[in-house]
């Protein structure tokens, strides 16, 4: 019934399954739009230049997103096969065993590099959260706080060169007018929390991967121990049966020696 489905539920690697492909989908989702709205609506509007290094990574997050969901549905699978009755059935022969440890320990080795890389990835997301607050600082205190006359009044620029980036040569480093100054904050204020929710999405691939670490090892060991535990569970059955045979038939039956 619904208590045998549950046990052989493994609800680490689900959990784990859930964090990374939430976190991933977070990620992908959110930096693809938000990398498009800094695409084509300031560099290319605004500035007139293009990036072209971040249009190859635009479309390279959807293949991220593809690689790390079939990842953790793998994991989660393998997680089926080596929890509870499953994996008595599964996991009983030597070389079943032995493959069964091999899958456990390549899947770690896997799961620690990608920890890796995507601890890095979670470095590299808080730069575009920083210039987010930043440029909405000064949106805020310097273009917003101000009339479109005082604006022009001031000739007032927002200049790329304040984040030490400089214009390519067919386009500008700096933005000056009041409506597209306005369109620039509008634009920025649209893809920050964007980026926001990108880092979280980071954090939420590195947990779930540290939650698979823990998974496989566990698992590791469990099929480890899986031939000894199943050696010990059928002699104890087979001493049982033995036991149970002896009573049934009872004591041999008396004879009494004949004399002659």
């Amino acid at each position: 019934g619904c208590l045998r489905c549950l046990s052989h539920t493994p609800f680490a690697s689900l959990v784990a399954a859930v964090l990374v492909i939430a976190g991933a989908g977070a990620f992908c989702g959110t930096s693809f739009r938000s990398l498009q709205i800094i695409i084509d609506g300031v560099f290319k509007e605004l500035f007139g230049f293009t990036v072209n290094w971040l249009e190859i990574l635009q479309k390279m997050l959807i293949v991220i997103g593809a690689i790390m969901a079939v990842f953790a549905i793998i994991l989660l699978i393998f997680g089926f096969l080596a929890t509870g009755a499953t994996r008595s059935n599964i996991y009983s022969g030597a070389k079943c065993i032995m493959g069964g440890r091999i899958t456990a320990a390549f899947f770690m080795v896997l799961s620690y590099l990608l920890a890796i890389g995507w601890l890095a990835l979670f470095s590299v997301c808080v730069i575009p959260v920083l210039v987010y607050v930043a440029v909405t600082a000064i949106c805020t205190n310097e273009i917003y706080s101000q009339s479109a006359e005082e604006l022009t009044n001031m000739k007032y620029c927002f200049n790329l060169t304040r984040f030490g980036l400089y214009s390519m040569e067919t386009g500008s480093d700096h933005v000056c007018g009041y409506s597209k100054l306005r369109s620039m904050c509008n634009k920025v204020a649209e893809a920050g929390p964007l980026f926001c929710v990108s880092f979280g999405g980071t954090a939420l691939v590195v947990l779930g991967l540290i939650h698979f670490l823990v998974t496989l090892a566990a698992n590791y060991t469990r099929i480890k121990i899986s031939k000894e535990l199943t050696e010990y569970r059928d002699a104890i059955e087979t001493e049982e049966l033995e036991l149970h045979s002896s009573e049934k038939k009872g004591p041999p039956p008396y004879r009494e020696e004949s004399t002659v």
